[in-house]
């Protein structure tokens, strides 16, 4: 029986060293208009358009995570267009002020009025984490953003939730040896 009870809260201790607490992050780019790379039309009815484009944008607002804040970040997307339709799924690497980086998936659509526009003025839509360097290694998270833009750029505002594993613990030069 105590066996079993040793067991049981070794186990549990196991379990919560290995799952790293959630804390919240918040903060909101401001990006001038993107670099279009490639426009080119699906051709299966007019309007339908495939756009791959690039652009990097500074946090007038950063991101607060580690005790790091965001400087910058640099996305490649790729948005899909129609007069019913658009949609973006993209890439973004952030630039932390200490030199460390994080990568993060966004997504967003929306069904559109029909009528002709050049810009979606708002959108709402998901981002995850998936890696980083430094002390960001291993990061893992997701959330949500708002994005409103016009002519010249737009604002993005993001929030959510991350969750940095543990650093191992460094091994002695004792231990190396073994």
């Amino acid at each position: 029986m105590e066996l079993r009870i040793v067991s049981m809260v070794g186990l549990s201790l196991l379990f919560a060293s290995a799952v790293a607490a959630q804390s919240k992050v918040a903060g909101k780019m401001q990006c001038p208009k993107p670099e279009v790379v490639g426009t080119e039309e699906a051709g299966d009815q007019a309007g339908h358009r495939l756009t791959l484009e690039k652009n990097t944008c500074p946090w007038s607002t950063p991101m607060e995570i580690l005790g790091e804040k965001s400087k910058d970040g640099r996305y490649v997307a790729f948005s899909e267009n129609s007069s019913t339709r658009a949609s973006t799924r993209g890439t973004l690497v952030g630039n932390m002020e200490n030199g460390d980086k994080f990568f993060l998936s966004f997504d967003w659509a929306v069904v559109k009025d029909g009528k002709s526009k050049s810009v979606i003025e708002s959108t709402k839509g998901t981002w995850a984490f998936t890696g980083g360097t430094g002390k960001l290694a291993g990061i893992r998270g997701k959330g949500t953003y708002t994005a409103s833009e016009d002519e010249t750029g737009g604002v993005v505002s993001m929030e959510g939730e991350y969750a940095v594993p543990a650093a191992a613990p460094k091994k002695t030069t004792a231990q190396k040896r073994n």
